[in-house]
């Protein structure tokens, strides 16, 4: 028998080579051509598959294995099959090519997330084919449109099928690298993320020549005052349980962890951990995952070189921590306009809350000792992810969504993160063979009597 390891191999290198290219047009993605080589790797196994195309072209694949117990909690393996566009100009290898390379897959999308989504794939067929009798049901989902916002995908299902897709528990991405530097046994749970807040600061002022400035209210000077007020004013940090368990995990020195461990003295820290030789890269997700964060994105004022501007605004990506509201939004903000009386008003869209998944569930629990298992001395260190991903949409519907895969020792949190969405993407065939068996650890530990 084809050993998991090598049976995900080969079915990660055939979904990078689908090419299922997401550039955030309704009509890319093409995930049709990733659904055709999942339906293949079933083809005679006996596993019915569900094919649902809510869009011409934009595919998802999902099956269902019956437990045996109706009472029983549920889990489903739920990975993407779209990736983000290439500049195949930067590669060394030819990035949808697939090819193993010193042991690594080459590939756009082996990273983020195909490496999973043909993990679940594997995971399901040996299950479903071996006579594993679950007690809950084992769900697989092959979905499109993650990197879109999921609007042909679990976004779709959530709003008109989600009994197709819907699971008490929840495996995805956003797990499994190694936090601390290499060969750290600190490694990444996913347990939640952050909220999002998009809001458009608009400011007006009074159009003029540029010649004859003085007594004029120029926007664009506004516009930088505002800037500078929102820079100095930033939301204080908040120290949350989930923080303190990954900083348990992360074992720094005690007096930087003490310091990292407390609102008064966190910010000071961060910048001491920013200068740390292995750990330094780590500083800007630390700030992440304890501060709802106000970018600014875009200024737009002015038009012409010699005409003062009347107007000008600021485009903010606000990303909040759980239990931040949208009225602590605006009241942040609102306290920033009423600085500048008359001159100033906020603009938003919508808002999404941050979402969280609790550590004392039975998976997680599954997901400890498998980490045990294959990493002597493992530690979870649950973390937010700073963007968004399919395990929002679960958690909205009361299930419990955890990021999980054990990366190789090498694959610290900073290497890992740098090649999603980036040039040279690739994963190593350890990483694959470590997270493959720790899936299957998990699914039947979590699903037996």
């Amino acid at each position: 028998m084809t050993s998991l390891r090598d049976e995900t191999v080969t079915l990660l290198q055939q979904l990078i080579r689908a090419e299922t290219v997401n550039d955030g047009a309704l009509d890319s993605g093409n995930e049709w051509r990733a659904a055709a080589v999942i339906e293949e790797f079933f083809a005679g196994s006996g596993v019915e598959l569900a094919r649902v195309e809510p869009f011409p072209g934009r595919v998802s694949v999902v099956a269902r294995l019956a437990g045996s117990d109706p009472a029983a909690e549920s889990l489903a393996l739920v990975g993407h099959t779209d990736v983000v566009p290439v500049k195949a100009s930067d590669w060394v290898h030819p990035p949808h090519s697939g090819e193993l390379v010193d042991g690594e897959v080459w590939g756009r999308g082996a990273v983020d997330m195909l490496f999973l989504t043909a993990s679940y794939a594997v995971i399901f067929k040996r299950l479903a084919t071996s006579g594993f009798a679950p007690t809950g049901d084992l769900v697989f989902a092959a979905v499109a449109d993650e990197e879109q916002g999921s609007r042909a995908g679990v976004g779709w299902f959530s709003e008109h099928d989600w009994a197709t897709i819907a699971a008490d528990n929840v495996l995805t991405e956003w797990g499994g690298a190694r936090l601390g530097g290499i060969g750290s046994t600190a490694i990444t749970v996913g347990v939640g993320e952050k909220g999002a807040a998009p809001r458009r600061i608009v400011v007006r002022g009074d159009a003029a020549h540029a010649s004859a400035p003085w007594g004029r209210s120029n926007a664009a000077v506004t516009l930088a005052k505002v800037i500078d007020r929102l820079q100095a004013g930033a939301p204080k940090p908040r120290i949350s349980e989930q923080w303190l368990d990954t900083l348990a995990a992360l074992d720094l020195p005690a007096e930087l962890s003490t310091r990292l461990a407390h609102p008064d003295t966190i910010d000071e820290a961060i910048a001491e951990l920013s200068a740390h030789p292995e750990l330094g890269e780590l500083a800007p997700f630390v700030h992440a995952w304890t501060h709802t964060t106000v970018a600014v994105t875009v200024v737009d004022a002015g038009s012409k070189v010699n005409v003062i501007p009347d107007s000008g605004s600021i485009s903010l990506d606000i990303r909040v921590l759980p239990g931040v509201t949208e009225d602590d939004v605006e009241a942040h903000l609102a306290a920033v306009a009423a600085e500048f009386p008359g001159l100033v008003s906020v603009e938003g869209e919508w808002f999404s809350a941050a979402n969280e998944s609790p550590t004392t569930t039975r998976l997680y629990g599954q997901i400890e000792e498998a980490l045990a298992e294959f990493v002597p001395g493992a530690k979870p260190a649950p973390i937010l992810g700073v963007g968004g991903s399919d395990a929002r949409f679960y958690r909205l519907h009361g299930a419990n969504a955890f990021g999980f895969g054990i990366l190789s020792s090498e694959l610290t949190f900073s290497v890992a993160r740098n090649r999603f969405h980036s040039a040279n993407e690739r994963l190593d065939l350890e990483s694959i063979d470590l997270t493959v068996r720790g899936l299957d650890h998990v699914v039947r530990g979590f699903l037996s009597a």
